[in-house]
């Protein structure tokens, strides 16, 4: 049995596996198709069907059911690690008390500001809450537009929880004076302050759609980017790490 691991035999033999993911194929056909010798294709075989992920037949060689799973797993892997890369330059130099799901990355839409358009990432939350009926936001950061944008949807029918700082409440009340208060009063929404100064702002919205989440990343105040997702795991991060987050926050 080959002596190195199925996940790095799978990293060198996918070409392997993804020529195989259509039909049956015979082995000079796989050579051709992968541009490698014989022997190397027989090599590719003999590893993928050790660990029973090609099955041989009379027509040629297969992909089991396992081989399929393994394949679409290596393909998520190599979309989330580029995203991944992506994602990086969001994150340099910023500290945050909690740990990301890296789920957070699969399938995620990353968006970086534009010198001709600097609340690009801001924009993607606007988006996020327009259909929403509910959000889950915790947010460090005050921003005049999400918070005109948060109240004008709880008029709406919207509802809310809210997880923010004092330095968040104070500019509300100082920017937009009652509108807090008021949707309190209407019972669309529920707010607590926290101590935590985490340079993010996390919005899960539901939505007729299904739950989908977003996360600003700032840097001195700015908006660096916007990450977002509707992956099942990422969002089930986002709704846990809200409901902890106002657990331990102060009711107003």
């Amino acid at each position: 049995m080959t002596e190195r691991s199925p996940a790095t035999v799978v990293d060198a033999r996918a070409d392997t596996l993804r020529a195989l993911a259509e039909s049956t194929v015979s082995k000079s056909e796989l050579a051709a198709q992968v541009g490698s010798s014989r022997s190397t294709v027989e090599r590719s075989l003999r590893d993928l069907s050790i660990l029973g992920f090609v099955a041989s037949t009379a027509d040629g060689y297969r992909l089991t059911t396992p081989g399929r799973l393994a394949l679409d797993a290596h393909d998520r892997r190599t979309e989330r690690v580029e995203t991944l890369a992506d994602a990086a330059p969001l994150f340099d130099g910023i500290d945050l008390e909690f740990d990301l799901d890296p789920a957070l990355f699969d399938g995620a839409r990353i968006v970086e500001p534009r010198p001709h358009a600097p609340y690009r990432p801001v924009e993607r939350v606007a988006a996020l809450v327009a259909n929403a009926t509910h959000v889950s936001v915790y947010t460090t950061r005050f921003l005049s537009r999400h918070a005109r944008l948060y109240h004008d949807r709880v008029l709406d029918g919207m509802t809310g929880t809210f997880v923010v700082t004092d330095r968040v409440i104070e500019q509300q009340r100082s920017v937009y004076p009652g509108d807090m208060r008021e949707a309190i009063d209407l019972g669309r929404a529920a707010v607590r302050r926290t101590d935590r100064d985490d340079p993010v702002s996390l919005v899960l919205a539901e939505t007729p759609d299904g739950p989908e989440m977003g996360l600003v990343v700032y840097h001195d105040g700015t908006p660096r980017g916007f990450v977002g997702t509707d992956d099942p795991v990422a969002t089930r991060w986002a709704r846990d790490l809200h409901e902890r987050l106002w657990q331990s926050a102060t009711p107003l």
